[in-house]
């Protein structure tokens, strides 16, 4: 008897203790962990209250390693990409799916969260969580790995403003794959630099610019279906927009990633509607590697 009213006090204290409410809000949390940087950046943006107030919020917290290479002389930028960096709301891990958008404090600007199942990693707008769940009185904090950029308009927007870009924007014109970059989504464009065109040759380049069919479907082999950050890279063959060919991602653990044979450069940059990952070669798929081998063959016979 004594057993069992034992156990029934444990029960009933489990339960108690799984329905308490937490006192903490989010500034309190981050206090507690002396994330420094990031409570100073807060407070420059003005959100400290806000933060400490009723809520409910969402905030995807970057590293402080990640947040000590940020410029934080100018208050207006500060202040637009914390406020970028919290959701209106709560979620939870398990409220998160791919290709779902949050409304983020900052006007006009939504958060992009996908859902890696082959891998198990969600990112946020790219940056993969790394600790989630951190239920408070007035939300819920999940820390990322690093700094969220807010999109800077579509995929064709990005490369139209990429001063490493221009002779894929040219191209792309060409090609007349405006309204394509423009409203298809989602979708990853692996994006060859102008020094990726210039390996690749000025006679190569100027046939495929004269002859626009076979620009285009160069160029759509460059662009897989769906919002894939590095974060969710792993060795595999992906369908393109070529529809002929796959294009094969690999990971190479410590010394980053290729899309076939072409190493990505720089950082990856978001996009309203994808992301742009750049690359330092012009890739061209198997079925039409003929076509473009035969332009310089013949742009040398014409020399």
């Amino acid at each position: 008897m004594y057993a069992l009213l034992v156990l029934c006090m444990l029960v009933v204290a489990a339960a108690a203790q799984s329905t308490t409410v937490p006192t903490s809000n989010i500034i309190d949390l981050l206090t507690t962990r002396r994330l420094t940087t990031l409570l100073n950046l807060i407070q420059q943006a003005g959100l400290t209250d806000t933060l400490k107030g009723p809520g409910p919020f969402t905030l995807f917290a970057p590293s402080e390693t990640s947040l000590g290479n940020l410029d934080a002389t100018d208050t207006a930028k500060v202040t637009a990409l914390m406020k970028y960096h919290v959701a209106n709301g709560q979620y939870q891990r398990a409220d998160l799916y791919n290709e779902e958008s949050l409304t983020s404090l900052q006007a006009n600007q939504s958060i992009r969260v996908n859902y890696y199942i082959s891998k198990g990693v969600i990112t946020i707008e790219g940056q993969a969580i790394q600790s989630s769940d951190h239920v408070l009185s007035n939300g819920v904090v999940h820390f990322i790995k690093g700094v969220m950029m807010p999109p800077a308009g579509t995929v064709l927007d990005v490369v139209s403003k990429d001063g490493n870009l221009t002779t894929l924007a040219s191209a792309i014109k060409s090609a007349m794959l405006d309204n394509f970059f423009q409203d298809q989504k989602p979708i990853t464009l692996f994006a060859p630099t102008d020094d990726a065109f210039n390996k690749l040759g000025s006679a190569t380049v100027q046939g495929l610019i004269a002859d626009p069919a076979l620009l285009k479907s160069v160029l759509q082999y460059h662009v897989v279906p769906g919002t894939i950050y590095r974060a969710a890279f792993r060795t595999t063959y992906l369908p393109t927009f070529e529809e002929a060919d796959k294009i094969r991602i690999h990971n190479f653990f410590f010394f980053g990633y290729e899309a076939d044979d072409g190493g990505m450069v720089d950082d990856e940059l978001s996009a309203t509607n994808g992301v742009v990952q750049r690359i330092d070669t012009v890739l061209i798929p198997s079925s039409l590697s003929d076509q473009v081998k035969a332009l310089t063959a013949g742009a040398t016979t014409a020399a």
